[in-house]
């Protein structure tokens, strides 16, 4: 193992290295916006790059793991926005608990595939029907999860190199409520806000801060914050 130090990591790339495009975005992409401006629409263009990058990411065997629904009624995104509040559980430990970064100007839903497993991970269920059942959908729903963290992993650094912020969220309180929304039988695994920042606003303030609602349920005006744990990083030599 070798320790980061100046001969691997001179001071000249150390500060091109800290400069460029790409690093900031990806400092940038690590927060989430709990607001948004939804003064603007994002160019149909964007859409597209961003929809590209959560289609065409890699995945295990090129297996289609899941569907994403991209919506930018908005309407339609306050109602799914509804299904991640406490206001639909009954669950105390979820008191008071809202997730605006759903509100973006698009929404992104991921969900698990429309057609149940396809290609090779269709016949390994097939194949192993009575016999050991339990991993097999164990490796099958792995499979599904990491496929769709990828997805967002582009979808998030894509949109902060366009220049917009990202809110993921999978609390979602009311399953029953966002199938009925999009008119779908499959579950949401994540859904994924993406949009403008509000300048002068705190991103990390309640989109709904000033309302009756958010009042009521005494959701707070800015929310916390946690420092980003160092990740281990050893070089091998």
């Amino acid at each position: 193992m070798l320790k980061l130090n100046n001969e691997l990591f001179p001071e000249e790339v150390k500060n091109k290295w800290q400069t460029s495009e790409i690093v900031k975005a990806i400092h940038r992409s690590q927060h989430t916006q709990r607001n948004y401006d939804l003064s603007k629409d994002i160019p149909i263009e964007d859409i597209k790059t961003i929809i590209t990058a959560a289609s065409q990411c890699p995945s295990k065997q090129n297996v289609a793991f899941y569907d994403v629904y991209v919506i930018t009624n908005r309407s339609v995104i306050n109602d799914i926005y509804e299904t991640t509040t406490s206001l639909h559980s009954d669950d105390p430990n979820y008191k008071r608990l809202s997730n605006p970064q759903v509100l973006g100007n698009m929404l992104l839903v991921f969900t698990d595939k429309k057609d149940g497993p396809v290609g090779n991970h269709k016949e390994l269920i097939e194949a192993k029907k009575g016999i050991n059942e339990e991993e097999t959908s164990r490796i099958v729903t792995q499979d599904m999860f990491t496929a769709i963290g990828i997805a967002a992993g582009y979808v998030n650094l894509t949109a902060s190199l366009l220049g917009y912020e990202t809110g993921c969220c999978s609390c979602v309180m009311n399953y029953d409520r966002i199938r009925e929304i999009l008119n779908i039988e499959t579950t949401p695994q994540l859904l994924m806000g993406v949009g403008y920042k509000n300048e002068g606003v705190n991103r990390r303030e309640h989109h709904l801060k000033d309302t009756t609602v958010a009042k009521e349920q005494g959701w707070l005006e800015k929310f916390g914050t946690v420092k980003k744990q160092n990740i281990g990083i050893y070089y091998v030599k």
